[in-house]
């Protein structure tokens, strides 16, 4: 009923940028549904994250052998 309307526009933006602040991170999609690519040639924002920065990774513990 309110899709492709400014409310529901208005309220997309909103919960993006609530899980910018709560730091949830959420790949850039295109309007086709795929996924957007970083541009390389803007070395400070990262496009393929909605916020602008990709996540940090996780460091992997090393096994324990006996």
């Amino acid at each position: 009923m309110i899709e492709n309307t400014y409310i529901a526009d208005t309220i997309d933006r909103a919960f993006d940028g609530l899980d910018i602040m709560l730091g949830i991170h959420k790949r850039a999609r295109l309007d086709d549904g795929t996924f957007k690519a970083d541009d390389k040639s803007t070395p400070d924002v990262n496009e393929a994250w909605k916020s602008g920065k990709s996540p940090k990774t996780k460091k992997m513990k090393a096994k324990k052998t006996k």
